[in-house]
């Protein structure tokens, strides 16, 4: 058998009426998608572990090793959207990981890299970057995500942060001077804060975030939206510190097991398709 309840879905397919060629063409999607997971995992796939990330990195693969026409990657698509549903269906898998997927060729992904974090104390000192670009890559390197320094409070947090250096404290004193008279017109202590007045709300949005990181990506020729940033983090501390139990690591990085295997498997999947610079 070549993929998981693979009879039982062409006998579907059959009584459905399909011609024995058309479902050739789904065996062999499907056939394919099922083998790059079963290189990607080092073991027996299982359809209840599939998520969208292994669609996505399966089709960016594609993309960046082979190219794949718009027309492709919808047929593709289509076959595995019709087999994840009949396992939904028969209540075989819980999710529908081809759900947020839709008829749009994925670009050639820019790799993901890890060296800013090498060259951090340099970044925090740029005066070419803007303070929220620098908090941004601070706080990610102390292990937060965007979902955490955003939210209401955060000052509190803020306010403990430890400095790993010099330049990570001087950087620390530039912003508190940038951020003073800010949160004292919003009347708010929080660190990332809409630069123009507006006390009901002064919290600035993930969207409003990226207004600031996005212009900076072209002068550090890297991606900066917070969740890549977060990502390689992650990646880099799995690299410098592979003595650490899963349990250590899992602790280190406040993610739950479920979540480190995730990010381990990332991690080999991008390393192999030369998507990620140590």
């Amino acid at each position: 058998m070549d993929y998981p309840y693979q009879v039982a879905f062409e006998a579907f397919l059959a009584n459905d009426g399909l011609a024995p060629t058309t479902i050739q063409a789904y065996h062999d999607s499907i056939t394919h998608f099922f083998a790059y997971l079963a290189d990607e995992w080092q073991e027996e796939p299982n359809v209840t572990k599939v998520t969208e990330a292994d669609l996505q990195a399966y089709f960016s693969n594609r993309q960046n090793k082979h190219g794949m026409t718009l027309a492709t990657y919808n047929k593709v698509l289509s076959h595995l959207n019709r087999y994840f549903r009949y396992l939904l269906v028969r209540q075989i898998i819980t999710t529908y990981p081809t759900l947020a997927l839709h008829g749009a060729l994925p670009k050639v992904t820019q790799p993901l890299t890890t060296k800013w974090l090498r060259k951090l104390d340099e970044l925090l000192l740029d005066q070419q970057l803007h303070p929220y670009v620098r908090l941004t890559l601070l706080l990610t390197s102390h292990g937060y995500q965007v979902s955490e320094f955003l939210q209401p409070g955060f000052a509190k947090v803020m306010n403990n942060l430890k400095p790993h250096s010099n330049a990570e404290q001087c950087f620390l004193d530039q912003f508190r001077n940038f951020h003073t008279p800010l949160a004292q017109l919003q009347a708010c202590p929080d660190p990332f804060l809409k630069l123009r007045v507006n006390q009901a709300q002064p919290h600035l949005s993930n969207a409003g975030l990226h207004k600031f990181l996005k212009p900076a990506e072209e002068y550090l020729g890297m991606r900066l939206a917070p969740r890549f940033l977060y990502q390689s983090f992650v990646f880099y501390t799995l690299a410098q510190h592979p003595e650490l139990s899963p349990q250590a690591l899992a602790d280190y990085l406040r993610l739950d097991p479920a979540a480190l295997n995730y990010y381990q498997r990332q991690r080999l999947t991008l390393k192999a398709q030369g998507l990620l610079s140590d």
